[in-house]
């Protein structure tokens, strides 16, 4: 699970000329702005929709922290690839765009522990494992943002596949369709991350290259998760 940001650079000479607001990425602005616009949606329908089947308080903390991350991770990535404001401002944006990534993995992890796998040690270890990783995950984004993408995106991966380490418990939580939910939006992260990653590019035009398509990955990877949560976990209470 990776969303990483473009590595476009601007001089400061080129601010001067540009002036103080500037698309540096378009594309993968204009379609995680969708995100962020989509998860603010969505957030109310999935809180409503498991308060109507029984959720309890927990269960609907936790569906909190799943939304309120991706909310907070398309507008930092929106953020990020739409603004030039200075080349400082820029790296904190970055920054937090990075750092989001993190919570966004911690955040889809959190109702699957906290309501598939309510009350098994393997849910609840997991979960304060991921967390954990997360705020690791952050510091080391804070004070190497810069790291080579490659690393990144075997972190974030390594990150979003640490549920293998309890996958029987969670095929035993996820009967059928909502297994393979999980399982798909997963496969989605890791493409995209890969396809992040590559060099030389293997896709590449004007406007839309290897980086605007893990974008469009990503979107469809947190789609699968969104369905998951709203059609299975939610009616679990």
């Amino acid at each position: 699970m990776t969303v990483l940001s473009s590595e476009n650079t601007v001089s400061k000479t080129e601010y001067k000329k540009t002036g103080t607001f500037r698309p540096k990425d378009p594309v993968s602005a204009y379609t995680h702005f969708g995100g962020f616009i989509a998860s603010i949606i969505a957030m109310p329908l999935l809180l409503i929709h498991a308060s109507e089947h029984g959720a309890s308080e927990g269960s609907l903390i936790s569906y909190t922290v799943f939304m309120m991350s991706m909310i907070l991770l398309y507008g930092a990535s929106a953020s990020y690839h739409s603004f030039n404001i200075s080349p400082k401002a820029n790296m904190v944006l970055k920054r937090i765009d990075h750092m989001s990534i993190f919570a966004l993995i911690a955040g889809s992890y959190t109702p699957i522990c906290a309501v598939a796998l309510r009350g098994q040690n393997a849910g609840t270890m997991l979960l304060g494992a991921v967390w954990i990783m997360a705020a690791a995950g952050m510091l080391f984004k804070l004070f190497w943002v810069t790291c080579p993408k490659w690393v990144s995106s075997v972190i974030y991966t390594g990150m979003g596949w640490a549920c293998l380490m309890i996958m029987p418990q969670i095929i035993a939580a996820l009967h059928g369709a909502a297994f393979y939910w999980l399982l798909a939006g997963g496969v989605l992260y890791t493409i995209g991350a890969v396809i992040y990653s590559l060099k030389p590019a293997i896709f590449d035009r004007p406007g839309f290259g290897n980086h605007e398509l893990f974008h469009c990955f990503v979107l469809a990877g947190s789609a699968c998760h969104f369905i998951m949560m709203y059609q299975f976990i939610a009616l679990m209470g």
